[in-house]
């Protein structure tokens, strides 16, 4: 799938939740449209049907900037989702690509190995763990680290593993679908502007491939930004405890990757880790 054929099913998709209401009109009584038809969006960013038309269907080229932004205004878009379509439109913002991080500088070690007791990993944009630290083994309950590539990825674990479950909490179906889409909101984010298309196309036939669930919720096409996160994690030795996740960009030259790290959110919790791992290494 190209980038125009992107940005097509994603406006198609956008354009079906946003109910006329919102945007100050009125549902044709007669519409079979779930949301705006393309003629309210054409009319809302002022152009016209048939270039709209020839958006959604992937067969437009140089899309200006300005028409982008017409179209995201249009569909109230976040600026999660107006920073996607600009991307999708080859408007990056000076910003050159940056490829996928898929191994750690020794640097990047000793940081992981300094954050402990707290609980830390890296990852790319794709979701692959490229490495976690002691104290994220001992929240999850087994060696990260010692799996098999391909199963070294958080989808793949979210999916497959049900330890990894235990830890996220994940009770139900539906919560299971919820952290899922969650995920792969924030990996379409990155991903207009960081890789090359065939790498993009590869690893997401890769992903496609690892369960239906990601199939399922890629459909869907949500993007959003990456943000603290405030949880409650399930540690195998401390029990619940209530962490604050947050995302820490790392870069090398054009390489790019991030750093993931679960704060406790009060001195109780922060104690709790620190026994655990302390424990850990006794029994160890």
């Amino acid at each position: 799938m190209t980038n125009p054929e992107r940005l097509g099913e994603f406006l198609r998709l956008k354009r079906n939740t946003i109910a006329p209401e919102s945007v100050g009109l009125g549902k044709p009584l007669r519409s079979r449209t779930p949301g705006l038809r393309r003629e309210d969006v054409a009319e809302l960013a002022q152009i016209s049907t048939v270039w709209y038309a020839k958006l959604e269907r992937g067969k437009a080229e140089r899309v200006s900037r300005q028409v982008l932004l017409g179209i995201a205004r249009a569909m109230r878009c976040d600026d999660s989702e107006t920073r996607y379509l600009l991307q999708l439109g080859g408007y990056q913002d000076g910003a050159g690509r940056i490829e996928t991080c898929n191994k750690l500088s020794v640097a990047s070690q000793n940081l992981l190995e300094a954050l402990n007791p707290v609980p830390a990993l890296f990852c790319n944009d794709f979701y692959d763990i490229l490495q976690v630290n002691q104290a994220f083994e001992y929240m999850v309950g087994f060696d990260v680290n010692a799996l098999p590539v391909h199963q070294r990825n958080t989808f793949w674990l979210l999916e497959h593993h049900p330890q990894w479950q235990q830890w996220l909490n994940v009770r139900s179906p539906d919560e299971l679908t919820n952290c899922m889409l969650n995920a792969s909101a924030r990996v379409r984010a990155a991903l207009a502007s960081r890789v090359s298309e065939q790498e993009w196309q590869l690893r997401l036939d890769q992903l496609m491939a690892s369960g239906p669930i990601f199939r399922e919720v890629w459909a869907n096409h949500r993007v959003k930004a990456k943000e603290q996160i405030v949880r409650h994690y399930r540690h195998c030795r401390a029990g619940q405890v209530r962490l604050v996740k947050q995302f820490w960009s790392n870069a090398s030259g054009n390489i790019s990757g991030d750093l993931q790290v679960f704060l406790p959110e009060n001195d109780t919790d922060k104690a709790r880790l620190q026994a655990a791992m302390a424990l850990a290494e006794v029994v160890a």
